[in-house]
């Protein structure tokens, strides 16, 4: 959700075609393998991601990432997005690098490179980085630079920057607490201090059912400037559940509900959430994942929506190994 203005010299560099979605397909064609591997194989591994979104403005989305990751872990890749409402339409395209790294101990994901949206340039990235600094204690950062990518944000070539700090911590074998803390730093001169928890309770030992709570609180330092949702202050929390279960020894099914309320500098809304969706058990050495989520909170994104918004979204990753 991102974009700015840059040297223009740049943009006859970015023609690219993409299939992520044919790429995603032959996930279901994938061999069965015994041993559980989460990266690339001998000879690398292809990986894809694609996403479908729809709002209550008619807002959409089609997204689509392919890229090849070699057996160290270092790799490339591209993108293609188009977006379309009602007598409006914009494409993006872009290339980058990658690394991956997921062993016991720490996982790092990270994707640098160069997005061009509606004729405006700019570098965009993302790093994940979470470390086990204890057997019940997990401590990460996460950064991000993108394309605001709501209308008015898109034409106009805005960008955002982010930084944040992780903690996960296991309090019991069933209780865990994440926080997430740190900021937003908008093109339009709008800086977003943030805070995000989510407390987790499983029900039954080893069931796969949870409880959770989780909270979020920004304040927006040069709000409602009409370029996307950014109110004076947020305070939002809600309260759910979850459930995870292998269906059998290759698919796994997972789905989430929650509902709460949202409060801000100008309104008070009730929210709910829900997410439903299949994987490939972990032990299947291709990794693949399909899910739908919807919502009607605006501050999942970076719409500037007013009362009755929902939004939806279809989503697919993969990861298939070349062994």
């Amino acid at each position: 959700m991102h974009s700015t203005r840059s040297a223009s010299a740049l943009q006859s560099a970015l023609q690219y075609a993409l299939a992520a979605a044919g790429a995603f397909a032959i996930s279901a064609l994938a061999p069965v393998h015994a041993q559980s591997h989460d990266g690339p194989g001998v000879n690398g591994a292809v990986i894809g991601d694609v996403l479908y979104s729809n709002d209550s403005d008619r807002f959409n989305e089609e997204r689509g990432n392919l890229g090849y990751l070699f057996a160290n872990g270092w790799g490339l890749g591209a993108s293609l997005t188009h977006y379309s409402a009602p007598d409006w339409a914009a494409t993006g395209r872009g290339a980058y690098g990658l690394y991956r790294e997921h062993d016991a101990q720490q996982t790092v994901d990270a994707r640098l490179g160069v997005m061009d949206t509606d004729g405006h340039t700019t570098v965009t990235g993302t790093l994940d980085y979470m470390r086990h600094i204890t057997a019940d204690t997990g401590l990460g950062v996460s950064a991000e630079r993108d394309v605001v990518d709501s209308i008015v944000g898109i034409e106009k070539g805005l960008t955002y920057n982010s930084l944040m700090l992780v903690l996960d911590h296991q309090f019991t074998p069933r209780f865990t607490v994440g926080a997430v803390a740190g900021a937003f730093r908008f093109s339009d001169d709008n800086t977003r201090p943030l805070l995000r928890t989510r407390w987790n309770y499983e029900l039954v030992a080893n069931s796969g059912l949870n409880a959770y709570i989780k909270t979020r609180t920004y304040y927006d330092s040069n709000p409602y400037q009409g370029n996307y949702f950014s109110p004076r202050w947020l305070n939002e929390y809600s309260g759910g559940l979850s459930w995870r279960t292998a269906l059998n020894d290759k698919v796994v099914f997972f789905v989430n509900a929650d509902a709460g309320r949202q409060n801000t500098s100008d309104a008070n809304t009730n929210i709910w959430s829900a997410r439903i969706g299949l994987q490939n058990h972990r032990s299947r050495t291709v990794q693949w994942q399909i899910a739908v989520e919807t919502t009607n909170d605006r501050a999942a994104g970076f719409v500037s929506s007013g009362g009755g918004y929902r939004y939806t979204s279809v989503t697919g990753r993969l990861m298939f190994p070349l062994n």
